[in-house]
């Protein structure tokens, strides 16, 4: 695709969705990111270079540069990034925010003198393209940057990676431009001086040595249209495994309407482009076409892939589910990087970035592995990942960032005990770990470690308080501590209150149910989540945090949809027979707490993870339980949507009488058949032809 094919397809979207947010109150948290899926770098424009991990802002017209960026999340922070700003004379520039251009693999950006700055880039290398008014100058600048001209090309390294496993983490840098040019130093930064009035630079990177990052650059399409075209074709077969198709509306009907269609299929396209940007690219490919990668905690070079900047207690929910069902081919890459960081390490991946990061509890890529295996995806790799899975649950001691937290006192007490950090999250965590470790064990016809592992999986149930109907945190002796209020946040839970993390052993919310005696009463307990105000307290944060403020602007009871602990909550109804109050919530949530605009999301989009339980929202159906192989039906969304599925099924999804006022599915059919089941198994689904639901005003039967 040319640059003008893309800016007439409305797939290739406006990369700033989502990146209007602040420390405060995040909107998605989200940068305009270009690249290719899955990519080793990306650019993005920086606005600012105060702000600290917030550095861009859509609504800023300061251009500080191109930043080179490895940043998954500003809670995480960047490493081995860099900054790039073209200049003529001047280097404090403004620029044009309404018409520069911002695409998942192209900028462009005119300066308020006419000047134009333009980027693409592939995995590991890309292009700025600068027109200047007189000449085409470059400032180079970031922490621990070292570069030095040899004949013509430039080489150097950034050293600024703070938290990993080695202190001197190096990325090394290649640059070179199609002009003559000077190099210039500063104590504070870089500037290439040339004589041309356009000018190319080309830079490629290498996690592994100079000579790698060569060996890179010389793979390199330096023809900027031609490199641009290539990185498109990356996206469009991402973006064609999707075809949304929206019927005409009587003109008349509009002024009930105030909702775009149009603006709501974009919005799709922008959340299937953030499913695709993580996890990042770890490995390389060396001279002889082999893949290695740079083992950060034995300091040495190794064979193999590996992955980096994903959060699994936040994408294992949603992502690799949404994956698992169009692209089983990138998960295969996947379960090889998650062994190989296990070969690395001694254990399991939780939150890399650029290697253990440990921010959250649990191992929940247990989750993503006993789903991948329960799909049939990577199964030649099981034994492998079961003995990871298991060295993984029995650390040596709690004061590790690898490991389970909290795992001995856990086989001891059968919870996590109150003065261990957020001790009611672990112990749901650690069940659900369990559970995932049974059912890859069962595929394995393991059939005694299975039902050892399924049994260790109840054991989030010693934490049920059936006089109040929360779980709770519990001391060393067993007895509940005390002092328990429903509306405070943090320790013993996570992010969080009882009210979104009192359900999250959702391998089980079968025996979640028994907990309370009846459907009867867990729906009470539900329709208390959904009605009660959005209040909260501060807890043990001490301070009001961003998902604080987030749940309380929704105004959408207790169901934080903007944080990973309430993403299944609107589909608990299930379990009670009350489809249609699903129906509703959900309808609600996609309706309105989702636009195509600079805040377009409710919270942290988190590494694709809040984009695709939208992607899945808006299919009709939820993966509660990972690992379980089932869908639950949900709420259609778009009035038609083709799905390439991986087995090469494409399953057509229709929705008739498809108004934003009707918030009840009428009939469903599949395949032509009346289809009155509540959920749907993973086989059923990506085998389907035809899906075809009817909306209506009101539930059919009030069930």
């Amino acid at each position: 695709m040319s640059i003008k094919e893309i800016l007439n397809d409305f797939r290739f979207t406006d990369t700033r969705i989502g990146t209007d947010s602040k420390r405060e109150f995040s909107n998605g948290n989200t940068l305009p990111l270009v690249g290719v899926p899955h990519g080793t770098n990306y650019f993005a424009v920086q606005s600012n270079v105060d702000k600290n991990e917030w550095w861009f802002n859509p609504n800023e017209d300061n251009f500080k540069g191109f930043r080179l960026t490895h940043q998954p999340s500003p809670w995480m922070g960047d490493y081995s990034y860099l900054t790039i700003l073209p200049f003529d004379l001047e280097k404090n520039i403004k620029y044009d925010t309404t018409s520069s251009i911002f695409r998942p693999n192209y900028n462009k950006i005119i300066y308020g003198d006419g000047s134009i700055a333009e980027v693409t880039n592939d995995i590991y290398s890309g292009i700025i393209s600068y027109k200047a008014n007189t000449k085409a100058n470059f400032l180079i600048y970031a922490d621990g940057l070292f570069l030095e001209k040899k004949d013509k090309l430039i080489l150097g390294t950034v050293k600024n990676c703070y938290d990993s496993e080695d202190e001197d983490f190096t990325m090394y840098i290649v640059i070179d431009l199609d002009n003559d040019f000077d190099l210039k130093n500063t104590e504070s930064d870089y500037k290439i001086i040339t004589d041309s009035k356009n000018t190319n630079l080309y830079i490629s990177t290498s996690f592994i040595s100079i000579d790698q990052a060569i060996i890179n650059h010389q793979r390199l399409e330096k023809d900027f249209e031609k490199l641009v075209a290539s990185t498109s074709k990356e996206w469009e077969k991402v973006f064609d495994r999707f075809e949304i198709n929206i019927r005409k509306e009587d003109a008349l009907y509009q002024k009930y309407n105030p909702y775009s269609k149009e603006k709501q299929r974009k919005f799709f396209y922008h959340c299937l482009y953030r499913a695709y940007l993580f996890p990042m690219r770890f490995f390389e490919i060396d001279k002889d076409g082999k893949e290695i990668h740079y083992d950060t905690f034995n300091k040495t070079i190794k064979n193999g892939m590996l992955f980096t900047n994903i959060g699994f207690w936040d994408g294992q929910k949603t992502l690799f589910p949404l994956l698992s069902l169009i692209d089983t081919e990138f998960l295969e890459d996947l379960l090889e990087g998650i062994i190989n960081t296990y070969i690395d390490t001694g254990f399991l991946p939780k939150w890399l970035s650029p290697d253990e990061r440990s921010m959250m509890p649990g191992t929940l890529v247990d989750n993503t592995i006993a789903d991948l295996l329960s799909k049939k995806i990577g199964n030649d790799k099981s034994e492998i990942l079961l003995e990871a899975m298991i060295k993984s649950a029995n650390p040596e001691n709690n004061k590790s960032k690898y490991g389970r937290f909290g795992a001995n006192l856990m086989d001891e007490l059968g919870y996590v005990p109150a003065d261990l950090h957020e001790s009611v999250n672990q112990t749901l965590d650690n069940s659900l770990s369990d559970f995932s470790i049974g059912k890859v064990a069962e595929i394995l016809t393991k059939d005694e470690l299975a039902n050892t592992y399924y049994k260790k999986s109840k054991a989030y149930q010693n934490l049920f308080d059936k006089d109040i109907g929360w779980f709770r945190s519990k001391d060393r002796n067993g007895n509940f501590t005390k002092d328990f209020d429903k509306f405070s946040w943090g320790s013993p839970y996570t992010e969080g209150s009882a009210f979104q993390n009192s359900f999250n052993a959702y391998h089980d919310i079968e025996g979640i149910v028994s907990l309370f005696g009846s459907k009867k009463a867990f729906e009470n307990k539900l329709d208390e989540i959904t009605n009660e105000t959005s209040d909260f307290k501060v807890g043990s944060y001490g301070e009001v945090i961003h998902e604080m403020k987030e749940l309380e602007t929704a105004h959408f009871g207790q169901i934080a949809i903007s944080n990973q602990p309430s993403f299944h909550l609107p589909y608990l109804y299930y379990y009670v027979d009350k489809p249609y109050k699903t129906q509703l919530l959900v309808k609600e949530l996609l309706l309105n707490y989702f636009s195509y605009d600079f805040k377009g999301y409710p919270g942290d989009e988190d590494n694709g993870s809040l984009s695709s339980w939208f992607i899945l929202s808006s299919l009709g159906i939820y993966p509660v339980a990972p690992g379980k192989e089932e869908y639950i039906i949900g709420m259609p969304f778009f009035d038609e949507i083709n799905v390439k599925l991986a087995n090469k099924n494409i399953l057509k999804i229709t929705t008739e009488e498809n108004y934003h006022q009707k918030k009840f599915i009428k009939t469903m059919k599949v395949n032509g058949k009346v289809y009155k089941q509540r959920k749907m198994s993973h086989r059923e689904f990506i085998n389907a032809s035809e899906i075809k639901f009817t909306l209506g005003l009101v539930p059919e039967t009030g069930e």
